[in-house]
């Protein structure tokens, strides 16, 4: 991927992929189109869904998707927070828990959580669900507490993550007037009415991940999958046809993407390429994280001001041409009409 034309393709691909140039036009669109959307900041995460559910959604709408039990919130792949389908959860964890928790194994030695703890808590958890039929987090950890587990430094932390990763529970509904950051946990079985069961789940990753971010690498896959390049490879080759080969990276890597997205994609490139639409992305956004290799996206300078830096915060910044062109600044408010409605409009998941 050397041109500059090439690249700009790529980047108008990704763009639509991603819902950045045409919404999908529902909220569980849009999220079953990205296969679970990031959001270890729960502001971000709900702008990153409405931004690629429609022009005019709101944080209230997106709340509302999360209270009827459509979408959920839930530690996923590679132990981060994600937005999910609520029909898709409990494949989802399935299929991403082993290398989840192989990689937390360390920092839980660290912390002596052994799996009687785990188990222990999780019993308490349900009985407390069950009965309550949701709960915060600070709720959980005091019942933890007051049944004598120790919650102390990040125990209560990872504690709750095992008994999501164990598909006990998931997030769910948002409490009236919570503000940013709160969310009840529930039952995920209770919760979760029609659960989806997939036959072939890593395959079904890697056709999901390209459905909302093609073209990708298989190194792209693997990392946000949290899986092993090998068994991408192998998810790859098994799905033969069913995918093609886009294009190439600087790296010599062959860019996948559904067989039915290329076909699209040949279609539209007989038209110019064109513009791409000016963007007001938030913090820890698919369009920039979600691939093993962001050089197309942003170079060293960008990439140094947006992170992830060392306290692993990536911070809201604009696009301009498929490309990040440096960090929101909340105090200055663009001059030019678009740029300042963008900003208003995050301000409103913001605050």
């Amino acid at each position: 991927m050397t041109s500059r034309n090439e690249v700009s393709g790529l980047l108008q691909w990704r763009m639509r992929s991603q819902l950045l140039i045409e919404p999908a036009g529902t909220i569980s669109a849009a999220v079953s189109r990205m296969l679970a959307v990031q959001s270890q900041d729960l502001a971000a995460g709900r702008y990153a869904v409405a931004q690629r559910a429609s022009k005019q959604c709101t944080r209230a709408e997106v709340d509302a998707e999360f209270n009827a039990g459509a979408i959920v919130r839930a530690w996923t792949m590679r132990g981060t927070l994600h937005i999910c389908a609520a029909e898709d959860f409990h494949w989802l964890i399935a299929a991403t828990r082993e290398r989840t928790v192989a990689a937390l194994a360390s920092q839980r030695g660290k912390l002596g959580i052994t799996a009687t703890d785990s188990g222990r808590a999780e019993k308490i958890i349900g009985e407390h669900l069950q009965e309550h039929g949701c709960a915060s987090r600070s709720e959980l950890l005091r019942q933890l507490a007051d049944h004598g587990v120790n919650v102390e430094a990040q125990r209560g932390y990872h504690l709750l993550m095992a008994a999501v990763l164990d598909g006990l529970m998931c997030l769910g509904p948002v409490p009236a007037a919570s503000g940013l950051s709160a969310q009840n946990f529930v039952l995920a079985d209770a919760w979760i009415k029609h659960p989806r069961t997939v036959a072939y789940p890593i395959q079904e990753l890697v056709m999901r991940y390209l459905g909302g971010h093609a073209p990708a690498s298989a190194r792209d896959i693997a990392w946000y999958t949290g899986q092993t390049l090998t068994s991408i490879r192998q998810a790859i080759a098994q799905l033969g046809d069913q995918l093609a080969a886009a294009a190439h990276n600087e790296r010599g890597e062959e860019l996948y993407a559904a067989a039915s997205q290329t076909e699209l994609w040949e279609a539209q490139k007989q038209h110019s390429l064109g513009q791409l639409p000016l963007r007001l992305l938030g913090p820890f956004d698919e369009y920039y994280l979600s691939y093993a290799d962001r050089s197309p996206v942003a170079d060293d300078a960008v990439r140094s001001q947006i992170g992830p830096g060392s306290n692993g915060m990536v911070k809201a910044f604009w696009l301009r041409q498929g490309r990040a062109a440096g960090p929101w600044n909340a105090d200055a408010a663009p001059t030019d009409r678009l740029g300042a409605a963008l900003h208003q409009r995050y301000l409103g998941f913001r605050t």
